[in-house]
């Protein structure tokens, strides 16, 4: 009891004329409103403060309600305390923002004004809120330029409602500054909560690409973001992400799955699109000729996109000395479809030689192709003679690669005419020289291989 009487006392002495205390409504009627703050007596409202009792508290006032008073005088003629509730408003604003900077709660202002630093908002007293914290204004440039753009998107944010969370109140040195972009965090996080709880494997949804990085592209779905790895983009080879998307697309994507634990989603681009795969059989028949870009030369044969998300794989055993000079990356050919395993996701392809394009002066690599008569076979650095003359000056007819023609044959640096061999600017004679491990032809003398004639540069009669 003396603890009691002694609580009382202390309230009866800090509560005098001016200064603003929290008291209980103990009755209310049209004309009045008496309230409970701690004197003998309680005190009174007048009732024409009613409505703006009832505007803060949503409400009329009722029996119970905990609300912040003014104390005008601690006791008039009748004895009781004379009290207003409009007048502690300040000190209920105040209160009331410390609250809101503990809780984080976000609010709703209507912009007022623009200065140079920011804009001025309406919360019940005048609150600012900095450049820096504006979701969709850029801070000030140098130039003159820069600055009037700036200065242009602040008048345009004049007249609007923003939502915002405070993040500091300093009533002494009447300090009030408000944060769209924490405002913006805040409410992201409550839609990324809700967000995860609809989110199921195998859902398809439309999201914004937010952010492009190296290992893959972020995309927003509404308050969330999830990641859609390199490899997920394209059934395609993707190099990197900006080949695929960019910042602000949007896109359909596919749920692969949702960590609710992490707050992680793993999205993909191409599950969203259809399989190219399911229809490979009928697009591309076994035997059937296709078109395909080579992409990529590997030890083991060269890799040929056919079409989006289809790559088929050349093998070293299926080139022909005749093609593998055509197969260069970059180049657009003809191949034929030889085995397709759908369910692996590979293709065989195998260059198709009757529908390559010819090229006039090209002579194939390595071994394969053997010279007049069998008499001399192709080297991997032959070259091909100057166009439309033989080694020896005279002009030639065209011959497929690897015939012999009326030209002859180029051989290394030597032209294999007729049975005659040219070395340089020297004939040998058929007739002076003998295959590897054979005698020389009766009726001429023998001479080393490689060794010229008296000729030089011109065939005899008798050589012909």
């Amino acid at each position: 009891m003396q603890e009691l009487l002694e609580s009382e006392d202390a309230s009866v002495r800090d509560v005098r004329r001016g200064s603003v205390v929290e008291g209980t409504v103990v009755r209310t009627d049209p004309d009045e409103v008496l309230v409970d703050i701690g004197l003998k007596s309680e005190g009174v409202i007048p009732g024409r403060e009613q409505s703006s009792i009832e505007e803060e508290l949503g409400h009329a006032p009722r029996v119970g309600d905990r609300i912040l008073v003014y104390v005008v005088t601690t006791e008039t003629p009748e004895g009781h305390a004379l009290l207003s509730f409009r007048r502690a408003g300040t000190e209920r604003f105040w209160r009331r923002a410390q609250v809101q900077v503990e809780t984080g709660e976000v609010v709703e202002a209507k912009v007022l004004e623009v200065n140079r630093g920011g804009v001025v908002v309406d919360f019940g007293t005048r609150a600012f809120v900095p450049i820096s914290q504006l979701v969709n204004v850029q801070r000030a440039g140098e130039t003159e330029a820069e600055q009037e753009q700036v200065a242009e998107q602040l008048r345009g944010l004049v007249g609007q409602t923003l939502k915002l969370k405070v993040i500091e109140a300093d009533r002494k040195r009447n300090r009030l500054i408000l944060s769209e972009r924490q405002a913006n965090r805040e409410l992201r996080s409550l839609r990324r909560d809700t967000l995860l709880q609809e989110l199921e494997p195998g859902q398809v949804r439309t999201g914004r690409v937010s952010n492009v990085a190296s290992f893959g592209a972020f995309v927003d779905l509404g308050g969330a973001d999830g990641l859609v790895h390199i490899s997920e983009l394209s059934w395609s080879r993707v190099k990197h992400p900006s080949e695929v998307v960019k910042p602000g697309q949007e896109v359909q994507v596919y749920v692969i799955s949702v960590d609710r634990d992490t707050k992680k989603i793993a999205l993909s681009l191409r599950r969203a699109q259809e399989d190219p795969w399911l229809s490979i059989e009928d697009r591309y028949p076994l035997e059937s000729i296709v078109f395909g870009e080579v992409i990529k030369q590997a030890q083991f044969g060269v890799f040929v996109r056919l079409d989006e998300g289809i790559e088929g794989l050349v093998h070293n055993s299926e080139i022909a000395a005749a093609d593998r000079r055509l197969l260069q990356e970059g180049q657009r050919l003809t191949f034929r479809v030889i085995s397709i395993d759908q369910e692996r996701r590979r293709l065989r392809l195998s260059p198709a030689p009757d529908a390559m394009p010819e090229e006039e002066d090209f002579v194939p690599l390595g071994e394969g192709n053997a010279a007049t008569d069998g008499e001399a076979a192709l080297d991997e650095q032959s070259l091909p003679a100057p166009e439309g003359e033989d080694a020896a000056g005279g002009v030639r007819e065209e011959s497929p690669i690897g015939q012999q023609g009326t030209g002859g044959l180029v051989e290394g640096n030597n032209l294999v005419e007729g049975n005659n061999l040219v070395e340089g600017n020297n004939l040998v004679e058929a007739n002076g020289v003998a295959p590897a491990g054979e005698a020389a032809r009766e009726g001429d003398s023998a001479r080393p291989a490689g060794e010229a004639t008296p000729a030089s540069g011109r065939r005899s009669d008798d050589a012909a």
